[in-house]
């Protein structure tokens, strides 16, 4: 199985390089220069709130309630040590897979330094700066794509039966960053795949043991 994960990931790499070389070269411009024409509409406005859900300032709270939430029910209230640490692995799990990505993707975005959408609007240009930008003006991989991604997929391991929900907000949240021009499509297939890749490495990793990550009621 570790061996399939692997070349699984190797391909999705490979496809993700000619799917986002491909968008840089003949979609990423000619997309936000049109979306920016919608900047006024009712729909860019909901899109524009929505994107703020993406956010790892939302999430990391979760999995730290949810640790809380653990300790005081298995721990203090009920006490059973098995159940707690089950539990506490599941948000572990959550929160590394958040902040291994998200250093990674930061450290992509500051070694390729490329520019920002509004730095389209603004001065018409388009370019890569390696090194030279701050974190702030660097457009690739969206780390807001790699945030909300590794958050929906750790909660959908974590819940199974809430699965296509948490997936539809991913998605949604995630075409937010292209839609608003926070980011080039291009950005977000790059942060989509960092957040897969990192998710299903650390789920390998996480339940080498055995022991799904699953919490519902019953799994075993």
């Amino acid at each position: 199985m570790s061996d399939t994960l692997n070349r699984q990931l190797l391909l999705g790499a490979l496809v993700t390089a000619v799917v986002v070389a491909a968008l840089m070269t003949w979609v990423d411009v000619p997309l936000a220069l049109t979306l920016e024409n919608y900047r006024d509409t009712w729909w860019m406005h909901f899109f524009n709130t929505i994107t703020n859900f993406a956010s790892g300032f939302i999430w990391y709270p979760v999995a730290v309630i949810g640790l809380i939430t653990a300790y005081v029910r298995h721990k203090k209230r009920l006490p059973n040590p098995t159940a707690f640490t089950r539990e506490a692995r599941a948000w572990v799990f959550m929160i590394v897979t958040m902040a291994s990505s998200g250093t990674f993707v930061n450290a992509v975005k500051l070694a390729v330094g490329r520019e920002r959408p509004r730095l389209l609007f603004r001065d018409g240009t388009t370019g890569f700066h390696p090194f030279g930008l701050d974190l702030a003006d660097c457009s690739f991989p969206s780390g807001h794509t790699q945030s909300i991604w590794t958050a929906m997929l750790a909660l959908s391991f974590i819940y199974p039966p809430l699965r296509p929900v948490f997936l539809l907000v991913a998605v949604m949240i995630s075409a937010s960053r292209i839609i608003i021009s926070a980011h080039y499509a291009g950005d977000v297939a790059a942060g989509l795949y960092v957040a897969v890749a990192a998710t299903l490495l650390w789920r390998r990793w996480f339940e080498r043991e055995g022991v799904p990550l699953s919490l519902r009621r019953g799994a075993a």
